[in-house]
């Protein structure tokens, strides 16, 4: 617990040494809250390449691209894919096509988040670390959506992931800004630019990122006006993206199976699947997305205790897609797509 205290006259050196040991125990504080909450909505939203430069629009959650070489790209906000389902729905298989308004559900999650105060008054310089655990569920998500072939019947391409629990280990992380609040604690952002406003629904202002209602990639130019917007800051880390770094998870996932429409050829080895393991499979020249966040910007409430009384989080996983004419493209060893949500959590 963090200690504000006023003397008002000295006692001596006796009165001062109580004092100052009364501090030394007040501040060293390492505080850890049990938290549960939802890893996200029921799907992800994303922007990927293709928009960019097949259908000219763009689909960052900020103004990323307002025009290239002297083309003007209406900015149409995220776009949807990836959608969860329970771990037995007969949906969280790649043969079906997802539908606003199915049994899709919002990821629970569950764990602890810890404040480390490092012995100092100053909320500037804590620390923020913890444990996320999520799931049990089903990611069902679009592969090579600018392929839109391959699976059965002319179907896109999908790979389903199951999971008993992916457990997401939150490193211990520096804050970017510390606001004193009315529950005597203080509200945290770990977010370089900022933590970004919350984008909803034009048509409903109580629809917001990540909705099931964004506009398809295939979409383009059309689904500019679904969102208010654009934010005034990003979600991306990418220094060729929105450049507003977090912190990140590393992850591991218990009871993994993946298949696809396409004889699993996908399954784990593509970019916008979660594989068990950020490594590549021996001999294949793979580019599977690990399982953890490649960006997470957090703002965190305590008390007065300093214990955590909500938290909300943006998360990115952030890749490359090559294509379309250089002008198009990012430097070389930078990102220009992502998949990512939102997550929400208390203090229990």
């Amino acid at each position: 617990m963090r200690a504000r205290i006023r003397v008002l006259s000295r006692r001596g050196w006796c009165g001062l040494g109580l004092l100052l040991s009364f501090v030394a125990q007040a501040h060293g504080a390492v505080t850890t809250t049990a938290i549960e909450g939802t890893f996200n909505n029921s799907q992800e939203n994303a922007c990927i390449h293709v928009s960019t430069f097949f259908y000219l629009a763009d689909c960052f959650y900020s103004r990323q691209n307002e025009e290239i070489m002297g083309q003007q790209l209406p900015w149409t906000g995220p776009t949807v894919n990836p959608v969860y389902y329970p771990i037995d729905s007969p949906h969280a298989v790649p043969t079906y096509i997802p539908v606003p308004g199915d049994d899709r559900i919002a990821p629970p999650m569950t764990g602890e988040l810890t404040l480390d105060d490092r012995g100092t008054a100053a909320p500037e310089d804590d620390l923020i670390s913890g444990t996320l655990v999520v799931g049990p569920a089903a990611r069902s998500v679009v592969v090579n959506v600018n392929e839109l072939a391959g699976g059965p019947g002319g179907a896109p391409p999908r790979a389903v992931m199951t999971w008993t629990d992916i457990v997401h280990t939150l490193p211990a992380s520096a804050v970017n800004s510390a606001v004193a609040n009315d529950s005597g604690g203080f509200d945290y952002v770990i977010a370089a630019q900022g933590f970004p406003e919350r984008l909803c629904l034009t048509e409903d202002a109580d629809d917001c990122y990540p909705s099931a209602r964004a506009g398809l990639t295939t979409d383009g130019q059309n689904a500019a006006g679904r969102w208010r917007g654009p934010a005034s800051v990003g979600v991306t880390r990418d220094a060729a993206l929105e450049n507003n770094p977090g912190t990140r998870t590393t992850a591991v996932i218990n009871g993994y199976r993946c298949v696809d429409n396409r004889g699993d050829v996908t399954c784990p080895n593509h970019n916008v699947v979660w594989s068990p393991s950020a490594e590549p499979a021996p001999g294949i020249a793979s580019f599977n997305e690990g399982p953890g966040l490649d960006n997470l910007l957090l703002r965190v409430v305590t008390d007065g205790s300093n214990r955590v009384i909500s938290a909300e989080g943006y998360w990115t996983n952030e890749y490359l897609i090559k294509g379309g004419p250089e002008f198009f493209n990012v430097p070389e060893g930078h990102d220009n797509s992502y998949q990512g949500g939102y997550m929400q959590m208390r203090g229990q």
